[in-house]
C-alpha cells in the first residue's frame, strides 16, 4: 500500500529508437528503454499519486501512439505539453503549471524558456537538451532550476519530498558563510 506523493518526470521519449544514441541513454535498444523506463515509473508512482509530466511522452512514429503509453502509467497524470505529443483524446491545455510547496514556489515547464518572466522561484524543466547534464545538472542553483529530464533522475519520476530536501540542501549551503571563500593576504607578504 503506497501513501499518496506527488511526482514530476518528463521526457520518456518512449518509442523512440534514435533517443538512445542521441543522449547516450544506456540500452541496447528501444524494447529494453522502453520495459525499464515503464518499470521504473510504475514501481514508483502508485495509482492515487499526482505526476506532473512535462511532456515527450514520445517522438516520431511512436509520437501518434501517446494514449498506447499513457495507460500503461500508474498514477493521475497532469500534463503539461512538451515539443512532440500529439493525441486525438487529449486536450493539451496546459504550458505550465505553478505549485507552491513547503514555501517555496515552484514553475513545471517543459522548456525553461517558456516560464513566466516575472517568475522568482524555481523552474522545474525538462527540454530535449537538458540531457547534457554538464550545461543542465538535476540541480542549478544560480538559475534555480531542476532538470528531471530521465537522464538527470535515474530514469524514474522524482518525488516532491525528494525536491524540497535537494533544494533546501541547495539554498543552505550556498547561503552559509564558511562556504564563502575568504582570503587574507598573509603577513610575512605584506609591505
Amino acid at each position: 500500500m503506497c501513501q499518496s506523493e506527488v511526482y514530476v518526470a518528463a521526457d520518456l521519449y518512449l518509442g523512440y529508437n534514435n533517443i538512445i544514441r542521441r543522449n547516450n541513454r544506456p540500452f541496447m535498444n528501444v524494447e529494453e528503454m522502453n520495459k525499464l523506463l515503464l518499470r521504473n515509473w510504475n514501481d514508483t508512482v502508485c495509482s492515487d499519486d499526482i505526476v506532473y509530466f512535462l511532456g515527450d511522452i514520445s517522438y516520431g512514429e511512436s509520437a501518434k501512439n501517446i494514449d498506447y503509453w499513457l495507460k500503461r502509467l500508474s498514477g493521475n497524470i497532469v500534463f503539461i505539453k512538451g515539443d512532440y505529443d500529439f493525441s486525438d483524446e487529449m486536450e493539451f491545455l496546459l504550458d505550465y503549471v505553478n505549485v507552491d510547496i513547503g514555501g517555496r514556489h515552484f514553475c513545471l515547464v517543459h522548456n525553461p524558456a517558456d516560464a513566466p518572466e516575472d517568475f522568482d522561484g524555481w523552474i522545474i524543466h525538462a527540454h530535449n537538451y537538458s540531457h547534457d547534464l554538464q550545461k543542465h545538472p538535476f540541480v542549478d542553483r544560480e538559475r534555480k532550476t531542476i532538470n528531471i529530464s530521465m537522464e538527470a533522475t535515474e530514469c524514474r519520476p522524482v518525488s516532491f519530498t525528494e525536491i524540497e530536501g535537494v533544494v533546501s540542501w541547495a539554498e543552505s549551503i550556498y547561503s552559509r558563510p564558511d562556504y564563502l571563500a575568504t582570503y587574507e593576504v598573509p603577513e610575512i607578504m605584506q609591505d
